[in-house]
């Protein structure tokens, strides 16, 4: 049986908008260069995509937006959501998580 994954389980790295901020005026630049992103994978082909910056729907500090993964793309027909989830806490991305892993 393999270990449900959770928030903690998640690697945020720079949002790849980032890259392109240094040519954005300020102060929309520092939103963008402070945006992060998390992307995981499952096993049942399913994955999700978290992000956390201003100019989601999360509030930069301890929201998030979440987003259902089918082959690396937004799903937006499973039993979880038909759209994007947003200004979810850790503990909610969390079992967004496990209901993602479950589906089948």
């Amino acid at each position: 049986m393999r270990k449900v994954k959770t928030f903690t389980d998640l690697v945020f790295n720079p949002h790849a908008l980032s890259k392109e901020a240094r040519y954005l005026p300020s102060p929309l630049r520092e939103e963008y260069m402070e945006a992060k992103h998390a992307v995981m994978r499952f096993d049942n082909g399913y994955g999700i995509s978290v992000v956390k910056g201003d100019m989601f729907y999360s509030n930069g500090i301890d929201t998030y937006e979440v987003a259902v993964l089918k082959d690396g793309a937004i799903c937006y027909d499973t039993s979880i959501t038909d759209d994007v989830i947003g200004y979810v806490n850790a503990d909610e991305v969390s079992n967004i998580m496990k209901q993602i892993q479950e589906l089948k």
